[in-house]
């Protein structure tokens, strides 16, 4: 009876974990990599991204903005509801889709730490703050439509969004894993059967270090 229960809370300990960590990456080797993270019990987790969905942020051309793609833009938003765009990113739809390509910028547990200059006004947005998240149906000249759902209402919402030289252009990428280089940062989600040290990834976020660093850490769901 005891062999029992002690086979039983060792096959419950190596159940798989699903999570997400996010740090900067200090060594590769094939399609396995090295992250550092203050919560896996040794510092530091092992990723396998051999079958994981990889994606890398980069600064996009003018061209990259065109009826199809999926963007999400924020700036200010003027009395008759166009949103001027300081930023704005760009993804391809996934399978037909522009919620997938935004993955980690949804919000929730799974999203990775902003990242880039907040919007002016401490800890408040600013009144005319607009945001814009969809697929692009329209573009005329420096004006783009966009087709999507707003985020907090969840109902169907067409926006206009303007955009100028000064707006910052970033577009995702899906990369394979000889993109993931030390001295950038990963964000990682997929599951682990030892609270972090080792994770098979399902999907893999990369960005740029920000000052040297990355946050970081490994949770469960629901913790």
């Amino acid at each position: 009876m005891l062999g029992a229960v002690a086979a039983a809370v060792a096959l419950l300990a190596a159940s798989p974990v699903q999570g997400s960590l996010f740090g900067p990456v200090v060594s590769t080797k094939g399609t396995t990599f090295t992250i550092t993270t203050s919560l896996s019990p040794n510092g530091k987790s092992i990723v396998s991204a051999g079958a994981a969905r990889i994606t890398e942020q980069a600064t996009a051309p003018r061209s990259a903005l065109k009826v199809g793609a999926c963007v999400m833009a924020n700036g200010s938003k003027n009395s008759k509801g166009v949103v001027a765009a300081l930023r704005i990113s760009i993804s391809a739809p996934v399978k037909g889709s522009c919620t997938g390509g935004f993955a980690f910028a949804r919000g929730g547990a799974n999203r990775p730490p902003r990242t880039g200059t907040p919007p002016p006004g401490g800890f408040r947005r600013p009144g005319n703050f607009g945001f814009a998240f969809g697929q692009v149906t329209k573009l005329s000249g420096s004006t783009l439509t966009v087709k999507g759902t707003d985020l907090r209402t969840k109902k169907a919402a067409t926006t206009t969004v303007s955009f100028s030289s000064k707006t910052t252009l970033s577009e995702t990428k899906t990369v394979d894993a000889s993109a993931v280089q030390t001295k950038t940062c990963a964000f990682v989600r997929g599951t682990s059967t030892d609270k972090g040290e080792t994770v098979k990834a399902t999907d893999v976020a990369l960005t740029p270090e920000r000052n040297g660093s990355c946050a970081t850490g490994f949770r469960r769901p629901g913790s």
